[in-house]
Formats: C-alpha cells, sequence, structure tokens
C-alpha cells in the first residue's frame, strides 16, 4: 500500500452513535434535524472542509468524513445536536479507515441495523449523501467510497434473502399490532406523522385491514391528503388530534419531530385502552403517557424485541453478504491503487514514447519514408510491449513497496545503463 493510499484512508472516518450502546433517550440527545444537518454542513463547508456526510436516523446518528480535522467534525457534532461531551465520549464511536469502510459497508446493507436486514437505511443513506452532493461536500474519494458501498448493498439484496419476511421498523409495528391486537378489524387506526416511516406503516398496516379505519394526521396537512387520497382512507388536520386520539384504539407515531408531539393533554377525558406505537427517535410520545392506566406505549427499542422468525432466518444470511463486502471492499482498495497509480503510468507512456521518438529523430535522414514507417511502427510495438510489462510490474510492485515513482526510476536507471 502507498504512502498515498495510507495517507487517504487515515483521514478518512466517522464518528457517531447508535442503538448498540446508547439508551433510547441519550440517543434522542445526537439526534440532528433537518434543519441542524443543513446548518452543521454549512459550517464544515465554510472552514474547509470538502468530503461530509451526516446521516441521522431513528437508531443512529453518524457523520463520515474525508477530511484531517476530527476534532473539528466532533465538536460540530456536539454543536448541533442536543448532546454533550461526557454522553460522547461513554456512549460515541469514531473508527478510522478501514474499519469506517467496513462499517459503512454494513449500515448500507442493513447489517448494522437494528432489524437485520432492514434496507429503509439505504434510502437515508441516499439521503444524506445527496445533501451533501447538493452542497458540494463529496470529494472523490467519497463520492467513489459511497458508490462502491451503494453497489455492494443493491447485490447483497438481490443475491441474499437478507431482507426477505417482514423486518423493518414498519413491517415490525404492523407485525407487532397483528401479534398483540386481536380485534385488528373492528379497531380505529390513528396514524399520526406522514413521513418515510409513517407511509411505509401506512401501506404494510392496509394490507392486513379490509375495514380501513385508520385516520391520518400530518402536520402538513397537504401530505396526510396526499396519502390519504392514494389508499382512500381519511386524513384530519393535526387541530383534530386530540378528537382522533380519543376515537382511536391503536394510534402510531412517527413524527419525527425532536420533540415530543403527542402530549398528556391530548388525552384529558380518554379512559379507553390504547395502544400506542412511538417510532421516533427522538420520543415523540412524552414519557408522562407512559403513567396513563389504560394506555400501553411501545418505542421503536421495544419493537424490536418483538419481531418475527424472519430476523433468523435474516441472520443466516450474514455470512453470505460479508462474503459480497469484502469482495467489494478489495475492488474499492483495487481502484484506489489504479487512481494513485495514474499518474505514474502516464508518466511512464511518456518517457518511453520520449526515447523512441529520439531515435526516430536520429536515423530518420538515414531512411527512406517507407523505412521510416517500418521502423516507426516496429519501435512503437516495442515500445508498447515495454509499457505494459512495466505497468503490470508496477501493479504487483506496488502491492509491495511504498514509493512506486521510485519503482519508474530504477526501470529507466537500469534502461539507460
Amino acid at each position: 500500500m502507498s504512502s498515498q493510499i495510507r495517507e487517504n484512508l487515515q483521514k478518512l472516518f466517522v464518528l457517531g452513535i447508535s442503538y448498540k450502546k446508547t439508551a433510547l433517550e441519550v440517543r434522542g440527545k445526537f439526534s440532528l434535524t433537518a434543519e441542524q444537518r443543513e446548518d452543521l454542513l454549512k459550517e464544515a463547508k465554510e472552514n474547509q472542509i470538502d468530503g461530509i456526510v451526516v446521516l441521522s436516523t431513528c437508531n443512529r446518528t453518524e457523520i463520515y468524513a474525508h477530511s484531517s480535522e476530527s476534532e473539528f467534525i466532533t465538536n460540530l457534532f456536539l454543536k448541533y445536536s442536543e448532546g454533550d461531551q461526557e454522553d460522547f465520549a461513554s456512549n460515541g464511536y469514531t473508527l478510522f479507515g478501514n474499519d469506517c469502510i467496513h462499517h459503512l459497508y454494513r449500515v448500507t446493507s442493513g447489517l448494522d441495523s437494528q432489524i437485520i436486514g432492514d434496507f429503509q437505511i439505504v434510502g437515508q443513506v441516499k439521503n444524506a449523501v445527496q445533501l451533501s452532493e447538493e452542497m458540494s461536500l463529496m470529494n472523490p474519494f467519497l463520492n467513489r467510497l459511497f458508490s462502491f458501498a451503494f453497489q455492494a448493498s443493491k447485490k447483497i439484496k438481490t443475491n441474499t434473502e437478507i431482507s426477505k419476511g417482514a423486518a423493518s421498523v414498519s413491517h415490525a409495528a404492523v407485525q407487532y399490532i397483528k401479534d398483540k391486537v386481536s380485534t385488528l378489524e373492528s379497531c380505529n387506526f390513528l396514524l399520526y406523522g406522514t413521513g418515510d416511516i409513517g407511509k411505509d406503516t401506512c401501506g404494510n398496516l392496509l394490507k392486513h385491514m379490509s375495514n380501513r379505519s385508520l385516520t391520518l394526521i400530518n402536520r402538513t396537512v397537504s401530505k396526510a391528503e396526499a396519502l390519504a387520497n392514494k389508499f382512500n382512507i381519511q386524513y384530519k388536520p393535526v387541530a383534530n388530534l386530540k378528537e382522533e386520539v380519543d376515537k382511536a384504539e391503536v394510534i402510531i407515531v412517527a413524527t419525527g419531530a425532536p420533540q415530543p408531539t403527542l402530549l398528556p393533554e391530548h388525552f384529558n377525558g380518554s379512559e379507553k385502552c390504547k395502544l400506542i406505537l412511538d417510532l421516533s427517535v427522538p420520543r415523540n410520545v412524552h414519557p408522562e403517557i407512559d403513567k396513563l392506566a389504560h394506555v400501553l406505549v411501545i418505542t421503536v427499542d421495544e419493537l424490536s424485541e418483538h419481531i418475527s422468525e424472519a430476523i433468523q432466518q435474516r441472520k443466516d444470511c450474514i455470512p453470505q453478504a460479508e462474503g459480497i463486502i469484502y469482495g467489494s471492499i478489495a475492488e474499492f482498495y483495487s481502484w484506489l491503487e489504479i487512481k494513485y497509480l495514474s499518474p505514474v503510468i502516464i508518466a511512464l507512456k511518456e518517457n518511453l514514447q520520449r526515447v523512441q521518438q529520439k531515435e526516430l529523430d536520429y536515423h530518420k535522414n538515414k531512411l527512406t519514408d517507407d523505412e521510416l514507417k517500418k521502423v516507426e511502427h516496429i519501435t512503437s510495438n516495442i515500445v508498447n510491449k515495454i509499457a505494459r510489462a512495466c505497468i503490470n510490474h508496477l501493479k504487483d510492485h506496488h502491492k509491495k513497496q511504498s514509493s512506486p515513482m521510485e519503482t519508474i526510476d530504477m526501470i529507466f536507471k537500469d534502461m539507460d545503463s
């Protein structure tokens, strides 16, 4: 591995916090809203950072960067989140180089998801990358790395059974309802929040309902209206939230807000038993609601414990998925080697052609035009053969030695002797 590749790998890192080590309450402090993510990226750009991606989902908040300013970017993370240094030191992680690459591949392949094989994460990572692209914060190294990771993710989804069965957050919510609610066809359902998770939950839930007693509410009423029209169900403005909470036996909250959106006052005067599934991080169901005697609140973390046998089937696919990941990472390293060898290969060809032209110029007055063309053709073939041999040698030699330019110097030194 050359010093150039080593230097670039040392600049690559991911820092973040995830469900694996961090409780929901603490994880919520480090969650970043869309506005916070954009402001963080703007400040990074103002400070000459050209490679950075910010990902914030219900299970993780992570920053991928290709920069020497890891401390500065860590401070940016703390500045724009509600978390503090002490919490991050206890719960966070920072991975560099190959560890970061392997982590990214596992994240984009659903292997690091709370629900294994949840490919909803791919769309979330692509959205994060798109935002960085729009702000010119995807340098060539990061751009290529994420491209390789997305290709591997697609291959894993296509060639393995890891995404089969019902096991995304929205699927898990619906599965939980099916398992726990015996009166599925007579219940009144309320879905509060029609973002990505809300849309998925709506579609999955309706597959199991024939009476379509599902009402949608969203802070932007036009989004609730569009989704309701798509599935031919009803929607209400957010002003009707208390009224609809009172009617519903099952409430699903997927509002994705930085603070609770379902509050104790929405339950004033209500004594009907209710099941509430909070799919948001940080929690969007106020913790005081947990204390209501007639209400059962289930969080994202608790949902993951109630998923179906599909999870075990997905776990069985991990070795196959890991094999695809290691193959793709090897291709990425090959790309790096070629990328940093390209200037060397160009220099090699130019040097060989310069030697050829020098010899042709020296002998051309002694040759007829036909003879010169033949000699030119023969020497071109020789130059190309030498170039191919040297390039092949260079690629092999490059894997063992640190300096490709030293190899070139050695080759031409031998030719001149």
